[in-house]
């Protein structure tokens, strides 16, 4: 396991309350390791942090070790997906409502 790997996991783990519901992927290249983070709603803004600092001072820390190995570190947080319920959804109409025609701009 590379250290840069390890030290992203030993953030996580300290950062938000549920480490295990947090998935990381890395893609890895010889110039680059792209580390990406499904993090569920409720968790994201224990990670990106207010304005994003969080989440960029973990991008600096990561870069620093990075360097070290001369790798760039690029990391990606997403919102991770809900899972599907076993029910099927009702599908809505995109629609302006019965009506299809276009709503005259002028006021009387």
């Amino acid at each position: 396991m590379s250290p840069i790997f390890q030290a992203l996991q030993f953030l996580i783990v300290r950062l938000v309350d549920r480490p295990d519901q947090i998935r990381i992927e890395r893609v890895e290249t010889p110039k680059a390791d792209l580390f990406t983070l499904s993090v569920p709603k409720e968790e994201m803004g224990r990670l990106v942090g207010r304005n994003g600092r969080t989440a960029e001072a973990i991008r600096d820390l990561l870069g620093a070790i990075g360097a070290l190995s001369q790798k760039e570190v690029i990391l990606d947080v997403i919102e991770a997906r809900a899972p599907r319920s076993e029910e099927p959804r009702e599908r809505r109409r995109r629609g302006r409502g019965r009506s299809q025609r276009p709503r005259s701009r002028s006021r009387h």
